[in-house]
Parts: structure tokens; sequence; C-alpha cells
């Protein structure tokens, strides 16, 4: 038995899955195998890659339908019958260290269940593929950074990546799968919310995300607001705030580019929070108003989004609850409420 089965998911990426299984195919550790999931029954391209690889790790899994993203990504986060599992998207790929390096930290954290990478951020355009020289997290000089429920960053949105996480498969099941009704940008951040913490972060970045001109997440602005809103609005139900954490929160939003304290005005109002509104400043309502006569269907999503999509509602609500009554690992943990990313650079944490 390998040590790693590595879930790799494609629909119509040809050129790009090449890349992804090369990645795969160069790593310095070689105990894995993997699943390649093709999700369009027609596509006979990813068999002819196989073939030509001629590399018996490699099991292609042609889907005799198309299952869209959400019930392929539930068929890795059911867990496997090796030790790890790792989930790599057609469009990503990994540095050749990245599953030894990963391997090498939960080693020595038996109580962490998830660890994942730093991530190198490359755009796609009509030319090719650029460098942004961006990373999604700081890079600093420690093996790994331990990470408790809640930071404030995850008041709506995920700290992991998908193509960048290796896992125990014996902590996957029905947990951390997310079913199909669960719109595909959210994906990540309820099932990190089904996690058992700490999470372990790598800030070295070993890992390439994929800024593609063609993505699986929604183009629609109203979907993507509502989900935000739904989120935070959960966050405020269950988290205890202090009230520098909830200063904290709004000036991480604030600060971001662009500014991202709309969210804040939409659980607020799903999620009625003493002294919580009571942070933003006349810039930030001028924000949120622009916002909503620019844009008054997203608006309008966002503001109906407890009662018209009752059931998501409910999977995040409980997703959270759940998190908030998990017990944690006795592990080291970053304990502080992280405000923003650049916050990892000045911990202290091993």
């Amino acid at each position: 038995m390998a040590t790693v089965r590595v879930y790799v998911v494609t629909y119509r990426r040809p050129l790009t899955l090449r890349r992804a299984l090369d990645s795969l195919r160069s790593q310095t550790c070689t105990d894995w195998i993997c699943e390649l999931h093709n999700d369009d029954p027609a596509d006979l391209a990813p068999g002819k890659l196989v073939d030509e690889f001629g590399d018996p790790r490699i099991v292609l899994h042609q889907h005799e339908r198309n299952l869209g993203a959400l019930t392929t990504f539930d068929l890795a986060y059911a867990g496997a019958p090796e030790p790890y599992f790792s989930l790599l998207e057609d469009d990503n790929w990994w540095e050749p260290v990245f599953l030894e390096r990963l391997l090498a930290v939960l080693a020595v954290l038996p109580a962490a269940e998830v660890a994942w990478a730093n991530m190198r951020l490359w755009r796609e355009s009509t030319a090719g593929w650029s460098d942004t020289g961006r990373t999604v997290w700081p890079v600093i000089a420690r093996p790994h950074v331990s990470i408790a429920w809640p930071q404030l960053l995850q008041f709506a949105g995920p700290l992991h990546s998908n193509g960048a996480m290796l896992a125990r498969s014996s902590a996957a099941g029905p947990r951390w799968q997310t079913g199909v009704d669960l719109p595909f940008d959210a994906n990540e951040n309820i099932r990190e919310r089904a996690f058992r913490y700490p999470l372990i972060l790598v800030p070295e970045p070993l890992a390439n995300f994929a800024l593609t001109l063609q993505t699986a997440r929604s183009p629609r602005l109203d979907v993507w607001v509502a989900s935000q809103a739904l989120f935070g609005a959960a966050f405020l139900k269950h988290v205890p705030l202090s009230p520098a954490e909830r200063a904290g929160l709004w000036a991480a939003r604030r600060a971001s580019t662009p500014p991202a304290t709309s969210a804040l005005f939409f659980a607020a109002w799903l999620q009625p929070t003493r002294g919580f509104l009571g942070h933003a400043r006349p810039q930030d309502w001028w924000r949120f108003f622009r916002g909503c006569l620019r844009r008054p269907s997203a608006a309008l999503a966002a503001l109906r989004a407890r009662r018209r999509q009752f059931g998501l509602w409910t999977q995040i609500d409980r997703a959270t609850a759940a998190a908030c009554a998990r017990p944690q690992s006795s592990a080291d943990i970053l304990a502080k409420r992280l405000a923003c990313r650049a916050d990892l650079a000045r911990s202290t944490c091993n």
C-alpha cells in the first residue's frame, strides 16, 4: 500500500492537466498512487495522457456521467485506504518537495489532521502564464504555523486551499463532504468549519495556484455576496468577539484590496449583534450604500439570503456551531485571532 492517495480532478483542461500530472510524477516522495477523475465522459484526452505516461501509479476513473465539481471533490473527501490523501486540481501544480515536506510536518504533529502549504499565484492570459510575484501567505522562515479555530480571517472565507492540502485519511468521511446543494464558491469554507483543529500551515510556497480565464466558480455576483453574508452571519452568531477583535475585523477588511467591509454589513443584517456596527466608519457606510445602489440584485440577494437559502444557511449554521463546540488539540497553537495575513509574519509560534 502506498503512503498517499492523490485525487486529481479534471474537466476539459488537457494542457494544464499535463502540467499537474508532471508535477506529481516529479515528487521527491514517490510512494503515492493517483486516482485521476475525468468528469467529462466524452473527453478522451486524459486517457490518452495516462497511456502516454505509462505510469502504473496513475489510474484513470472515467466518469460515465458528469458529476460536477462538488460531487467529484466529495469522492476525495470520503477518505482513502492509504494513511494520507491529497487533492490536486487540474489547473494547479506542486513543487517537487510538496509531498515530502507536508508528510514530514504531519509526522511530527500526530494530533493534526490537516496541513496545507503556501501557494504562488500565477495568472493565465491569452499570451500564456505569468508569475504574479505574490503568494497567498507571507513567506516566513518557520517550518509550520499551528492555527486554532476561530480566526478573524475565517469570518467569511477559508484559510486552507484544496489544491495545496495533505490530510489524514482516518479523519475524512461524511463530516468533510459538502453535498451538491452548496455553491462551489463555498466548498472550502464550509469544509474548513468541519475540520478538527489546529490546522497546520507550511509558509514555504510548495504549490502553485492558477488564476485561470475559466473557472468552476459562479460568475454571478449575487451568489458570491449571499454566500459571504451567510458565513459571516454564522460567525457572528457563534463566535464571541471582544470589542478589540471586532475592531480588528473591521480594520482587516477595510485594509483589503478592494475594501471588503460590505460583507460585515450584510452579516450584521442577517445576524444582529450588539455593538458590531458601531465600529463602522463613515466611509464604510458610504461604500456600502454605494455598492447597494450599483448592484441592487446582489445586495437584495444578500439581505434575503437567510430566508431564501434556508437550507444553505442551516448547513453553514450547523457547521459553525460544531466548529465552536469541537474540542481542539492541546498541541502548540496560534491562539491569537489573526486580523490580517501580515500578522503571520509577526507571530511567535513555531
